[in-house]
């Protein structure tokens, strides 16, 4: 009998966090002046930087709002526009240009072919609703805002998409996670209510927009993941002090819950993806991106 030369396969996962870093916390969906917002970008810059956020991106309705007028090199400024169709939103991640679309698929086509980050914005918005089924056919889409402040604010429950995601990642689409406030002024409720921390080597935009592009971040309504790696096949995470933990899996299946702020989860292989979800006491929430799972 000849011995068998095929190889065993591989349980691989994909740590979007094993380049490590320091994380930066920042905002890339806020309105200015120059698109339908009610403040001067120099503003709205200052409050961002005033409250802790390292960077910024000020996203107007096809519009660039030139970073010189909100950043500077001590408060970064991530070039963006807010690609507003009558089918949908976009945050435009990287760009300095609009460009019309006749559908999604278009949408998301022009900002990928530029060298942008595709991110559907807003999917629970009353004013453009998403279906789902759209969003499924759609391909090349970078992220989804899985929590609109503006949104949840004005309707309770709306602005979290996170079955959303879960439908995307469960059908196979490499889809990041986004949060944002989609605030419209300084007045606005939705003000410094959602972010993503970004975990890079440094804050400058170059190290920001790399970090992005590999889904180094995490999405933040409040509560603060303070670690997340792999190690072999376990997914380690430690949120702030008082938090708990979710790791969830295809399906939007709960795999485990960890009552402590600290957990961990050993991966059998039929799970697709691990997300984890930490839930602070006062029900502020932090979502990590998907630790991707394949056989090779």
């Amino acid at each position: 009998m000849q011995p068998s030369t095929a190889s065993a396969k591989r349980l691989i996962v994909v740590d979007p966090y094993a380049a490590g870093g320091t994380w930066y916390k920042g905002n890339l969906h806020v309105a200015s002046v120059r698109g339908v917002g009610k403040d001067l970008p120099a503003a709205i810059g200052a409050w961002y930087a005033a409250h802790g956020y390292a960077f910024l991106g000020i996203s107007d309705m096809n519009t660039y709002t030139w970073a010189s007028e909100y950043g500077d090199s001590s408060h970064p400024a991530i070039p963006m526009v807010d690609a507003t169709y009558p089918f949908a939103e976009l945050l435009a991640v990287g760009m300095d240009h609009w460009q019309p679309a006749s559908d999604l698929q278009g949408a998301v086509d022009w900002i990928a072919r530029d060298g942008g980050l595709p991110v559907l914005a807003a999917p629970g918005s009353t004013a453009r609703p998403q279906n789902l089924a759209a969003v499924l056919a759609v391909h090349g889409l970078f992220g989804l805002e899985i929590y609109d402040a503006r949104v949840e604010n004005s309707n309770p429950g709306q602005g979290d998409a996170t079955a959303m995601w879960d439908r995307l990642l469960s059908a196979g689409n490499r889809v990041f996670a986004f949060a944002g406030d989609d605030a419209t002024s300084l007045n606005d409720p939705a003000l410094g209510r959602a972010w993503i921390e970004v975990l890079a080597p440094a804050s400058d935009i170059a190290s920001l927009l790399s970090s992005l592009r590999e889904g180094a971040f995490v999405a933040s309504t409040g509560a603060e993941f303070t670690r997340l790696n792999v190690a072999g096949t376990t997914i380690t995470a430690d949120a702030s002090p008082g938090a708990s933990l979710r790791f969830i899996g295809r399906g939007g299946q709960q795999l485990k819950t960890v009552a402590g702020s600290a957990g961990s989860y050993q991966i059998r292989g039929h799970e697709g993806y691990v997300r984890v979800e930490a839930t602070a006491a006062n029900g502020a929430k932090a979502w990590s991106q998907p630790f991707f799972i394949s056989w090779r």
